[in-house]
Protein backbone atom coordinates (compact mmCIF):
# COMPACT_ATOMS: atom_id res chain seq x y z
CA UNK A 1 0.00 0.00 0.00
CA UNK A 2 1.02 3.61 -0.47
CA UNK A 3 1.73 5.60 2.69
CA UNK A 4 -0.73 8.27 3.75
CA UNK A 5 1.00 11.52 2.79
CA UNK A 6 1.66 14.29 5.27
CA UNK A 7 -1.05 16.96 5.20
CA UNK A 8 -1.27 20.01 7.38
CA UNK A 9 -4.67 19.02 8.78
CA UNK A 10 -3.97 15.28 9.01
CA UNK A 11 -4.04 13.58 12.40
CA UNK A 12 -0.44 12.57 12.98
CA UNK A 13 0.26 9.30 14.82
CA UNK A 14 3.71 8.26 16.03
CA UNK A 15 3.90 4.47 16.19
CA UNK A 16 6.47 3.76 18.87
CA UNK A 17 8.27 0.62 19.99
CA UNK A 18 10.48 1.29 23.03
CA UNK A 19 13.31 -1.05 22.03
CA UNK A 20 15.65 -1.47 19.09
CA UNK A 21 14.54 -1.26 15.48
CA UNK A 22 15.39 -4.92 14.95
CA UNK A 23 13.17 -5.97 17.88
CA UNK A 24 10.36 -3.69 16.70
CA UNK A 25 10.46 -5.24 13.24
CA UNK A 26 10.11 -8.69 14.84
CA UNK A 27 6.73 -7.70 16.30
CA UNK A 28 3.78 -8.70 14.12
CA UNK A 29 1.49 -6.22 15.87
CA UNK A 30 3.90 -3.35 15.10
CA UNK A 31 3.56 -4.11 11.38
CA UNK A 32 -0.20 -4.52 11.72
CA UNK A 33 -0.60 -1.19 13.51
CA UNK A 34 1.50 0.60 10.90
CA UNK A 35 -0.79 -0.42 8.07
CA UNK A 36 -4.13 -0.39 9.87
CA UNK A 37 -3.63 3.12 11.25
CA UNK A 38 -2.95 4.32 7.71
CA UNK A 39 -6.04 2.46 6.49
CA UNK A 40 -7.99 4.79 8.80
CA UNK A 41 -6.47 7.86 7.11
CA UNK A 42 -3.95 8.82 9.80
CA UNK A 43 -0.43 9.99 8.96
CA UNK A 44 1.98 7.51 10.57
CA UNK A 45 5.71 7.39 11.24
CA UNK A 46 7.60 4.77 13.22
CA UNK A 47 9.83 5.46 16.23
CA UNK A 48 12.19 3.11 18.07
CA UNK A 49 14.47 3.62 21.05
CA UNK A 50 17.69 3.37 19.05
CA UNK A 51 16.58 5.73 16.27
CA UNK A 52 16.05 8.75 18.52
CA UNK A 53 13.19 11.25 18.73
CA UNK A 54 12.63 11.59 14.97
CA UNK A 55 10.49 9.36 12.77
CA UNK A 56 12.03 6.59 10.69
CA UNK A 57 10.12 7.60 7.54
CA UNK A 58 10.46 11.39 7.27
CA UNK A 59 12.42 12.45 10.34
CA UNK A 60 9.47 14.33 11.85
CA UNK A 61 10.12 15.19 15.52
CA UNK A 62 8.08 13.15 17.99
CA UNK A 63 6.84 16.37 19.59
CA UNK A 64 5.02 17.31 16.35
CA UNK A 65 2.59 14.40 16.53
CA UNK A 66 -0.95 14.42 17.87
CA UNK A 67 -0.83 10.89 19.29
CA UNK A 68 1.81 8.37 20.26
CA UNK A 69 0.69 4.73 20.02
CA UNK A 70 3.20 2.53 21.84
CA UNK A 71 3.21 -1.26 21.98
CA UNK A 72 5.23 -2.66 24.89
CA UNK A 73 6.21 -6.30 25.37
CA UNK A 74 8.80 -6.13 28.16
CA UNK A 75 8.56 -4.37 31.51
CA UNK A 76 12.05 -2.87 31.36
CA UNK A 77 10.99 -1.08 28.18
CA UNK A 78 8.76 1.12 30.35
CA UNK A 79 11.92 3.08 31.09
CA UNK A 80 12.78 3.32 27.37
CA UNK A 81 9.30 4.69 26.65
CA UNK A 82 9.67 7.46 29.21
CA UNK A 83 13.22 8.15 28.06
CA UNK A 84 12.00 8.61 24.47
CA UNK A 85 9.44 11.18 25.62
CA UNK A 86 12.12 13.03 27.58
CA UNK A 87 14.52 13.04 24.64
CA UNK A 88 11.78 14.57 22.49
CA UNK A 89 11.44 17.45 24.97
CA UNK A 90 8.05 16.24 26.17
CA UNK A 91 6.73 15.89 29.69
CA UNK A 92 6.56 12.14 30.38
CA UNK A 93 3.58 12.59 32.72
CA UNK A 94 0.24 12.96 30.98
CA UNK A 95 -0.83 15.69 33.44
CA UNK A 96 1.98 17.92 32.18
CA UNK A 97 1.58 17.17 28.47
CA UNK A 98 -1.19 18.57 26.30
CA UNK A 99 0.00 16.68 23.24
CA UNK A 100 0.87 14.24 21.92
CA UNK A 101 -1.51 11.98 23.80
CA UNK A 102 0.00 8.62 24.66
CA UNK A 103 -1.84 5.34 24.09
CA UNK A 104 -0.08 2.16 25.29
CA UNK A 105 -0.81 -1.53 24.96
CA UNK A 106 0.88 -4.92 25.06
CA UNK A 107 0.87 -8.01 27.31
CA UNK A 108 2.48 -6.58 30.49
CA UNK A 109 0.40 -3.41 30.24
CA UNK A 110 -2.78 -5.44 29.82
CA UNK A 111 -1.96 -7.50 32.90
CA UNK A 112 -1.22 -4.41 35.01
CA UNK A 113 -1.59 -0.92 33.50
CA UNK A 114 -0.80 0.92 36.74
CA UNK A 115 3.02 1.29 36.44
CA UNK A 116 2.46 3.37 33.28
CA UNK A 117 -0.75 5.05 34.46
CA UNK A 118 0.93 8.39 35.26
CA UNK A 119 2.34 8.58 31.72
CA UNK A 120 -0.46 7.22 29.52
CA UNK A 121 -3.61 9.03 28.47
CA UNK A 122 -5.26 5.78 27.40
CA UNK A 123 -4.46 2.08 27.65
CA UNK A 124 -5.58 -0.74 25.36
CA UNK A 125 -6.12 -3.59 27.82
CA UNK A 126 -6.22 -6.83 25.87
CA UNK A 127 -6.13 -7.82 22.23
CA UNK A 128 -6.18 -5.29 19.43
CA UNK A 129 -9.16 -6.46 17.36
CA UNK A 130 -12.01 -5.86 19.86
CA UNK A 131 -10.47 -2.52 20.90
CA UNK A 132 -9.78 -1.23 17.41
CA UNK A 133 -12.99 0.77 17.04
CA UNK A 134 -12.49 2.50 20.38
CA UNK A 135 -8.84 3.27 19.56
CA UNK A 136 -9.72 4.79 16.18
CA UNK A 137 -12.55 6.89 17.67
CA UNK A 138 -10.26 8.16 20.42
CA UNK A 139 -7.56 9.19 17.93
CA UNK A 140 -10.04 10.66 15.46
CA UNK A 141 -12.03 12.75 17.97
CA UNK A 142 -9.82 13.18 21.02
CA UNK A 143 -12.78 12.14 23.16
CA UNK A 144 -12.86 9.12 25.43
CA UNK A 145 -14.33 6.12 23.62
CA UNK A 146 -15.74 3.29 25.69
CA UNK A 147 -13.48 0.25 25.62
CA UNK A 148 -10.10 1.78 26.46
CA UNK A 149 -8.77 2.32 29.99
CA UNK A 150 -8.26 5.96 31.00
CA UNK A 151 -5.83 6.28 33.92
CA UNK A 152 -6.87 9.86 34.72
CA UNK A 153 -10.13 8.45 36.10
CA UNK A 154 -8.11 6.60 38.74
CA UNK A 155 -8.03 2.80 39.05
CA UNK A 156 -11.36 1.53 37.76
CA UNK A 157 -12.79 -1.75 36.55
CA UNK A 158 -11.61 -2.91 33.13
CA UNK A 159 -11.84 -6.33 31.52
CA UNK A 160 -9.05 -7.76 29.39
CA UNK A 161 -10.48 -7.82 25.86
CA UNK A 162 -10.36 -10.96 23.75
CA UNK A 163 -11.11 -11.29 20.06
CA UNK A 164 -13.72 -13.84 19.01
CA UNK A 165 -12.28 -13.89 15.48
CA UNK A 166 -8.79 -12.46 15.07
CA UNK A 167 -8.28 -10.09 12.13
CA UNK A 168 -5.08 -11.48 10.69
CA UNK A 169 -3.04 -9.00 8.67
CA UNK A 170 0.33 -10.02 7.28
CA UNK A 171 1.32 -6.96 5.30
CA UNK A 172 4.99 -6.24 5.86
CA UNK A 173 7.19 -3.18 5.63
CA UNK A 174 9.46 -3.78 2.60
CA UNK A 175 12.85 -3.05 4.15
CA UNK A 176 15.93 -5.27 4.53
CA UNK A 177 15.72 -4.97 8.32
CA UNK A 178 12.22 -6.42 8.28
CA UNK A 179 13.08 -9.48 6.21
CA UNK A 180 13.58 -11.79 9.18
CA UNK A 181 10.32 -10.91 10.91
CA UNK A 182 7.92 -13.22 9.10
CA UNK A 183 5.78 -14.45 11.97
CA UNK A 184 2.49 -16.24 11.35
CA UNK A 185 0.03 -16.67 14.19
CA UNK A 186 -1.22 -20.23 14.62
CA UNK A 187 -3.32 -19.79 17.78
CA UNK A 188 -4.32 -17.31 20.45
CA UNK A 189 -4.14 -18.30 24.09
CA UNK A 190 -3.15 -21.70 25.42
CA UNK A 191 -5.20 -24.76 26.43
CA UNK A 192 -2.90 -25.24 29.42
CA UNK A 193 -2.72 -23.13 32.58
CA UNK A 194 0.86 -23.20 33.84
CA UNK A 195 0.66 -21.20 37.03
CA UNK A 196 3.54 -18.83 36.24
CA UNK A 197 2.60 -17.96 32.63
CA UNK A 198 1.13 -14.48 32.34
CA UNK A 199 0.52 -14.65 28.60
CA UNK A 200 -1.46 -17.86 28.97
CA UNK A 201 -3.80 -16.30 31.52
CA UNK A 202 -4.33 -12.94 29.81
CA UNK A 203 -5.02 -14.50 26.39
CA UNK A 204 -7.58 -17.12 27.40
CA UNK A 205 -9.68 -18.70 26.02
CA UNK A 206 -7.66 -20.86 23.62
CA UNK A 207 -8.48 -20.12 19.98
CA UNK A 208 -6.65 -22.25 17.40
CA UNK A 209 -6.63 -20.73 13.96
CA UNK A 210 -7.62 -22.49 10.73
CA UNK A 211 -4.37 -24.31 9.99
CA UNK A 212 -4.81 -24.10 6.22
CA UNK A 213 -5.16 -20.31 6.41
CA UNK A 214 -2.03 -20.11 8.56
CA UNK A 215 -0.13 -22.23 6.04
CA UNK A 216 -1.32 -20.04 3.15
CA UNK A 217 0.04 -16.99 4.95
CA UNK A 218 3.36 -18.72 5.59
CA UNK A 219 3.61 -19.82 1.96
CA UNK A 220 2.83 -16.32 0.69
CA UNK A 221 5.42 -14.70 2.97
CA UNK A 222 8.06 -17.27 2.05
CA UNK A 223 7.38 -16.78 -1.64
CA UNK A 224 7.60 -12.99 -1.32
CA UNK A 225 10.67 -12.69 0.91
CA UNK A 226 12.47 -16.04 0.65
CA UNK A 227 12.85 -16.11 4.43
CA UNK A 228 11.70 -18.97 6.69
CA UNK A 229 8.39 -17.95 8.36
CA UNK A 230 7.98 -18.45 12.11
CA UNK A 231 4.84 -19.99 13.57
CA UNK A 232 3.68 -18.06 16.64
CA UNK A 233 1.66 -19.69 19.43
CA UNK A 234 2.11 -20.23 23.13
CA UNK A 235 1.84 -23.99 22.55
CA UNK A 236 2.04 -24.56 18.81
CA UNK A 237 1.82 -28.36 18.92
CA UNK A 238 -1.38 -28.23 20.97
CA UNK A 239 -3.12 -27.22 17.74
CA UNK A 240 -5.38 -30.13 16.74
CA UNK A 241 -3.99 -30.04 13.17
CA UNK A 242 -0.34 -29.32 13.96
CA UNK A 243 0.90 -32.49 12.28
CA UNK A 244 -1.34 -31.88 9.24
CA UNK A 245 0.19 -28.43 8.89
CA UNK A 246 3.73 -29.81 9.04
CA UNK A 247 2.99 -32.51 6.46
CA UNK A 248 1.40 -30.04 4.06
CA UNK A 249 4.18 -27.46 4.54
CA UNK A 250 6.76 -30.13 3.72
CA UNK A 251 4.83 -31.14 0.61
CA UNK A 252 4.67 -27.53 -0.58
CA UNK A 253 8.31 -26.85 0.20
CA UNK A 254 7.60 -24.21 2.83
CA UNK A 255 10.23 -24.30 5.63
CA UNK A 256 8.98 -23.30 9.07
CA UNK A 257 10.57 -22.05 12.27
CA UNK A 258 8.87 -23.34 15.40
CA UNK A 259 8.63 -22.01 18.95
CA UNK A 260 8.94 -23.99 22.18
CA UNK A 261 6.87 -27.19 22.03
CA UNK A 262 5.25 -29.49 24.62
CA UNK A 263 7.39 -32.61 24.96
CA UNK A 264 4.55 -34.99 25.79
CA UNK A 265 2.79 -34.09 22.51
CA UNK A 266 5.81 -34.86 20.32
CA UNK A 267 5.82 -38.32 18.71
CA UNK A 268 8.36 -39.79 16.33
CA UNK A 269 6.55 -38.72 13.14
CA UNK A 270 6.20 -35.14 14.34
CA UNK A 271 9.90 -34.94 15.15
CA UNK A 272 10.79 -36.33 11.70
CA UNK A 273 8.59 -33.70 10.05
CA UNK A 274 10.16 -30.92 12.13
CA UNK A 275 13.65 -32.00 11.07
CA UNK A 276 12.61 -32.37 7.42
CA UNK A 277 11.25 -28.81 7.41
CA UNK A 278 14.70 -27.47 8.20
CA UNK A 279 14.44 -26.84 11.94
CA UNK A 280 17.85 -27.21 13.59
CA UNK A 281 16.96 -26.68 17.25
CA UNK A 282 14.04 -28.21 19.13
CA UNK A 283 13.01 -26.18 22.17
CA UNK A 284 11.15 -27.72 25.11
CA UNK A 285 10.50 -26.39 28.61
CA UNK A 286 10.77 -28.94 31.44
CA UNK A 287 11.15 -25.95 33.83
CA UNK A 288 11.87 -27.95 36.99
CA UNK A 289 11.65 -31.38 38.58
CA UNK A 290 8.79 -33.67 37.64
CA UNK A 291 7.26 -33.04 41.09
CA UNK A 292 7.16 -29.26 40.73
CA UNK A 293 6.39 -29.44 37.03
CA UNK A 294 3.14 -31.26 37.70
CA UNK A 295 2.20 -28.90 40.53
CA UNK A 296 2.70 -26.00 38.09
CA UNK A 297 0.31 -27.52 35.56
CA UNK A 298 2.88 -29.09 33.22
CA UNK A 299 2.02 -32.79 33.26
CA UNK A 300 5.22 -33.73 31.45
CA UNK A 301 7.22 -36.67 32.73
CA UNK A 302 11.01 -37.02 32.72
CA UNK A 303 10.40 -40.03 30.48
CA UNK A 304 8.74 -37.74 27.91
CA UNK A 305 11.67 -35.32 28.02
CA UNK A 306 14.28 -38.05 27.60
CA UNK A 307 12.34 -39.80 24.82
CA UNK A 308 12.17 -36.56 22.86
CA UNK A 309 15.84 -35.75 23.53
CA UNK A 310 16.94 -39.16 22.26
CA UNK A 311 14.75 -39.08 19.15
CA UNK A 312 15.77 -35.51 18.35
CA UNK A 313 19.44 -36.40 18.70
CA UNK A 314 19.00 -39.25 16.20
CA UNK A 315 17.58 -36.71 13.72
CA UNK A 316 20.44 -34.25 14.18
CA UNK A 317 18.38 -31.74 16.14
CA UNK A 318 19.92 -29.77 18.98
CA UNK A 319 17.79 -29.70 22.13
CA UNK A 320 17.24 -26.44 23.99
CA UNK A 321 15.73 -26.78 27.47
CA UNK A 322 14.15 -23.88 29.31
CA UNK A 323 14.62 -24.30 33.06
CA UNK A 324 13.42 -22.22 36.00
CA UNK A 325 14.90 -21.76 39.48
CA UNK A 326 13.45 -20.14 42.59
CA UNK A 327 9.95 -21.54 42.28
CA UNK A 328 7.85 -21.52 45.46
CA UNK A 329 8.49 -24.65 47.55
CA UNK A 330 11.56 -25.60 45.53
CA UNK A 331 13.94 -27.96 47.35
CA UNK A 332 17.55 -28.91 46.76
CA UNK A 333 16.52 -32.33 45.50
CA UNK A 334 14.38 -30.66 42.81
CA UNK A 335 17.49 -28.94 41.44
CA UNK A 336 19.49 -32.16 41.67
CA UNK A 337 16.78 -33.96 39.71
CA UNK A 338 16.91 -31.31 36.98
CA UNK A 339 20.69 -31.61 36.77
CA UNK A 340 20.39 -35.39 36.47
CA UNK A 341 17.75 -34.97 33.74
CA UNK A 342 20.23 -32.88 31.73
CA UNK A 343 22.98 -35.42 32.36
CA UNK A 344 20.81 -38.29 31.16
CA UNK A 345 19.80 -36.35 28.03
CA UNK A 346 23.51 -35.91 27.26
CA UNK A 347 24.12 -39.63 27.84
CA UNK A 348 21.47 -40.33 25.22
CA UNK A 349 23.33 -38.30 22.64
CA UNK A 350 21.64 -34.92 22.85
CA UNK A 351 23.45 -31.73 21.86
CA UNK A 352 22.10 -29.77 24.77
CA UNK A 353 21.59 -26.04 25.31
CA UNK A 354 20.35 -25.06 28.77
CA UNK A 355 18.59 -21.72 29.32
CA UNK A 356 18.01 -21.01 33.02
CA UNK A 357 15.70 -18.25 34.22
CA UNK A 358 14.68 -17.14 37.71
CA UNK A 359 11.01 -17.45 38.61
CA UNK A 360 9.51 -13.95 38.29
CA UNK A 361 6.00 -13.53 39.74
CA UNK A 362 3.64 -11.86 37.26
CA UNK A 363 0.19 -10.24 37.53
CA UNK A 364 -2.92 -12.17 36.45
CA UNK A 365 -1.38 -15.56 37.34
CA UNK A 366 -1.93 -17.77 40.40
CA UNK A 367 1.70 -17.18 41.40
CA UNK A 368 1.10 -13.41 41.51
CA UNK A 369 0.72 -13.93 45.27
CA UNK A 370 4.14 -15.52 45.67
CA UNK A 371 7.40 -13.90 46.75
CA UNK A 372 10.41 -13.95 44.47
CA UNK A 373 13.59 -15.49 45.83
CA UNK A 374 16.54 -13.18 46.60
CA UNK A 375 19.09 -12.74 43.78
CA UNK A 376 22.00 -14.13 45.80
CA UNK A 377 20.28 -17.48 46.35
CA UNK A 378 19.10 -17.55 42.72
CA UNK A 379 22.67 -17.11 41.52
CA UNK A 380 23.71 -20.11 43.64
CA UNK A 381 20.99 -22.23 42.05
CA UNK A 382 21.96 -21.15 38.55
CA UNK A 383 25.57 -22.05 39.32
CA UNK A 384 24.44 -25.50 40.46
CA UNK A 385 22.65 -26.13 37.15
CA UNK A 386 25.63 -24.78 35.21
CA UNK A 387 27.58 -27.79 36.52
CA UNK A 388 25.16 -30.16 34.75
CA UNK A 389 26.47 -31.56 31.44
CA UNK A 390 25.64 -29.25 28.52
CA UNK A 391 26.96 -27.86 25.25
CA UNK A 392 25.62 -24.32 25.68
CA UNK A 393 24.47 -22.43 28.77
CA UNK A 394 22.62 -19.11 29.08
CA UNK A 395 20.74 -17.51 31.95
CA UNK A 396 18.73 -14.43 32.86
CA UNK A 397 20.51 -12.36 35.48
CA UNK A 398 18.59 -12.63 38.81
CA UNK A 399 19.00 -8.98 39.82
CA UNK A 400 17.58 -7.91 36.47
CA UNK A 401 14.75 -10.39 37.00
CA UNK A 402 13.95 -8.79 40.35
CA UNK A 403 13.84 -5.34 38.70
CA UNK A 404 11.50 -6.77 36.07
CA UNK A 405 9.28 -8.13 38.85
CA UNK A 406 9.29 -4.74 40.58
CA UNK A 407 7.94 -3.04 37.46
CA UNK A 408 5.47 -5.84 36.72
CA UNK A 409 4.00 -5.93 40.26
CA UNK A 410 4.01 -2.23 41.09
CA UNK A 411 1.24 0.33 41.33
CA UNK A 412 1.25 3.98 40.35
CA UNK A 413 3.97 4.75 42.89
CA UNK A 414 6.47 3.02 40.57
CA UNK A 415 6.16 5.92 38.10
CA UNK A 416 8.67 7.99 40.05
CA UNK A 417 11.29 5.25 39.86
CA UNK A 418 10.66 4.77 36.13
CA UNK A 419 11.01 8.48 35.46
CA UNK A 420 14.19 8.79 37.53
CA UNK A 421 15.70 5.76 35.80
CA UNK A 422 14.89 7.27 32.38
CA UNK A 423 16.97 10.32 33.29
CA UNK A 424 19.91 8.36 34.71
CA UNK A 425 23.14 7.75 32.75
CA UNK A 426 22.58 4.00 33.24
CA UNK A 427 18.85 3.30 33.70
CA UNK A 428 19.33 -0.39 34.51
CA UNK A 429 22.17 0.39 36.89
CA UNK A 430 19.97 2.94 38.64
CA UNK A 431 17.13 0.43 39.06
CA UNK A 432 19.53 -2.21 40.39
CA UNK A 433 20.82 0.29 42.94
CA UNK A 434 17.24 0.98 44.06
CA UNK A 435 16.75 -2.76 44.40
CA UNK A 436 19.83 -3.14 46.58
CA UNK A 437 18.72 -0.18 48.70
CA UNK A 438 15.37 -1.86 49.42
CA UNK A 439 13.04 0.29 47.30
CA UNK A 440 11.53 -2.84 45.74
CA UNK A 441 11.23 -4.95 48.87
CA UNK A 442 7.66 -5.93 47.97
CA UNK A 443 9.08 -8.25 45.30
CA UNK A 444 10.55 -10.54 47.96
CA UNK A 445 7.44 -10.76 50.16
CA UNK A 446 4.18 -12.67 49.62
CA UNK A 447 1.30 -10.44 48.56
CA UNK A 448 -2.44 -10.60 49.03
CA UNK A 449 -5.59 -8.90 47.83
CA UNK A 450 -6.20 -6.10 47.15
CA UNK A 451 -3.52 -6.04 44.49
CA UNK A 452 -2.51 -2.93 42.51
CA UNK A 453 -4.07 -4.55 39.42
CA UNK A 454 -7.08 -6.03 41.22
CA UNK A 455 -9.48 -3.89 39.13
CA UNK A 456 -8.25 -5.57 35.92
CA UNK A 457 -10.40 -8.61 35.22
CA UNK A 458 -9.04 -11.53 33.23
CA UNK A 459 -10.60 -14.78 32.06
CA UNK A 460 -10.41 -16.11 35.64
CA UNK A 461 -11.42 -13.90 38.57
CA UNK A 462 -8.77 -13.20 41.19
CA UNK A 463 -10.58 -15.47 43.63
CA UNK A 464 -10.01 -18.40 41.29
CA UNK A 465 -6.35 -17.45 40.87
CA UNK A 466 -5.99 -17.44 44.67
CA UNK A 467 -7.57 -20.90 44.93
CA UNK A 468 -5.13 -22.26 42.33
CA UNK A 469 -2.22 -20.71 44.23
CA UNK A 470 -3.31 -22.35 47.49
CA UNK A 471 -3.69 -25.71 45.74
CA UNK A 472 -0.17 -25.33 44.42
CA UNK A 473 1.19 -24.64 47.89
CA UNK A 474 -0.63 -27.69 49.22
CA UNK A 475 0.76 -29.90 46.44
CA UNK A 476 4.32 -28.52 46.35
CA UNK A 477 5.06 -27.62 49.95
CA UNK A 478 3.47 -30.58 51.68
Amino acid sequence: MRRVAYRKNAIKVALLYPSTYAVAMSSAVFHMLYFKLQDEGFYVERFTADRGPRGVEDGTPLSHFDYVVATVHYELDYVNLVKMLREAGLSPRSAGREKPRLVVGGPPVSANPEPLAEFADAVAVGELEPLWGALVRYIATGEEAEGLYYPARGPHRVKIAHAADAAYDYRRIPEPEAAFSLSVELARGCPYSCLFCMESYITKPYRPRDWQAALRDAEELYGKYGIRPSLVALTANAHPHFKDLLREALGRGVPLSLPSLRAELLDGETLELIAALGQRTLTIAPESSERLRKALGKDISDRDVLRVAEQAASLGLKIKMYLMVGLPCERDDDLEEVAELAAEAKRRGARLALSVNPFIPKPQTPLQYSAMEKPRRLREKIALLRRAPHDEFTYYEPELGAVQAALALGGREVAGHIEEAAGAPSPVGYLKRLLREGAFGYVFAPRDDPLPWGHVEGHHPHGELKRRYLRYLEAACG
